[in-house]
């Protein structure tokens, strides 16, 4: 590699390119680039960054082009250059890839905190809803949502027909849904977490 960049660089071309000749460092460019691209992506490991990492190089060789003729080792420079500027892009990813990461962690730590709040909230308006029930149906209520008891077993442990017991549940249901309406304009934001938590917790 080292005897490479030793006759890598044409210094009559540089001198050219020093006083300003575009020809000449159009022509330095096309000379370089394919020499360049195979050592940049060494120490990038991507082609499309080593592409921009190059532009830029060349974009910096431009602009202090008046000191080309002062270079003692002008290969070694433009090497240095790419070494420098590849480590500053990597910098910039790595920073990039870190910001990235915090945002996504953070997105996904508030849509798990905004659920819990929405689902919390929806439920205690169905929990304010059932309070409102006549004792005997808010008993019957409870006993099916809460404690996962069939009709035939609400119905034996009050001593009431199954009739009974599904005609309770459906007014209590009816009434809690009804109850929520009245609320939509309060609950506008969490109505679609509502209406799924509530078609879950009536499902028969």
């Amino acid at each position: 590699m080292k005897e490479n960049k030793e006759y890598i660089v044409d210094k009559v071309l540089l001198a050219d390119i020093a006083g300003g000749n575009e020809g000449a460092f159009a022509k330095f460019v096309h000379g370089l680039y394919k020499k360049l691209f195979p050592f940049t992506v060494s120490l990038i490991k991507s082609e499309a960054e080593a592409d921009d990492i190059l532009q830029e190089v060349f974009l910096k060789i431009w602009l202090h082009r008046s000191s080309l003729t002062d270079l003692e080792n002008p290969s070694g420079w433009i090497y240095t250059i790419i070494a420098n500027t590849a480590s500053n892009h990597l910098r910039s990813r790595i920073r990039r890839e870190l910001t990235l990461k915090k945002l996504n962690s953070h997105a996904s730590a508030t849509e798990e905190i905004e659920g819990k709040m929405d689902a919390r909230f929806t439920q205690s308006l169905i929990d304010e809803a059932v309070n409102l029930l006549p004792e005997k149906r808010k008993l019957v209520f409870l006993l099916s949502k809460k404690e996962g008891l069939s009709r035939r077993e609400i119905a034996a442990r009050l001593n009431i027909s199954e009739n009974t017991v599904r005609n309770q549940l459906s007014e209590a249901i009816h009434f809690v849904q009804e109850h929520l309406n009245r609320k939509s304009d309060s609950i506008f934001p969490f109505l679609f977490i509502a209406q799924c938590l509530i078609e879950n917790f009536f499902r028969q």
